[in-house]
């Protein structure tokens, strides 16, 4: 679990201002690697900081996500989705269950690109994960 004073620290030393709310909102995606959307972060949160509101939330994530602190993840067409994991990887998707898993991304290869100024690159895949799949292979 990652304690308030290493995050205050963190921010600071990114000259990134380090409110109560950013602070929350950063520690809850650091302790839980779900994917959470904001709503979700929003219901965790609340609970130990009844003053936030959702505004509140959306604010610090775009913060978080604008100083590079945070990652959103467009795998959902109807959510966004944040990640504190920050170093490159991919994400997969079951379209059963609806958890989102990492994975390790080493090495992606691409043509047709080669005067264009790349700012992001994201790794998605979909399709069944392996508890799901056993699931439906034991009945």
């Amino acid at each position: 679990m990652l304690k308030s004073d290493a995050i205050t620290d963190l921010f600071r030393s990114m000259s990134f201002k380090a409110t109560p709310q950013r602070i929350a909102v950063y520690k809850y995606l650091c302790d839980n690697h779900s994917h959470p959307d904001a709503d979700e972060i929003y219901r965790e949160v609340i609970s130990e900081n009844p003053s936030f509101s959702k505004t509140t939330v959306y604010n610090s994530l775009k913060a978080l996500v604008d100083n590079g602190l945070v990652n959103r993840i467009d795998i959902d067409d109807d959510r966004k989705r944040y990640d504190a994991v920050t170093a490159p990887h991919g994400h997969f998707k079951c379209t059963e269950c609806g958890k989102i898993f990492d994975f390790n991304v080493f090495d992606i290869k691409f043509s047709g690109l080669e005067n264009f100024g790349i700012s992001l690159k994201n790794v998605y895949f979909s399709g069944i994960c392996n508890r799901c799949k056993n699931k439906f292979n034991s009945n």
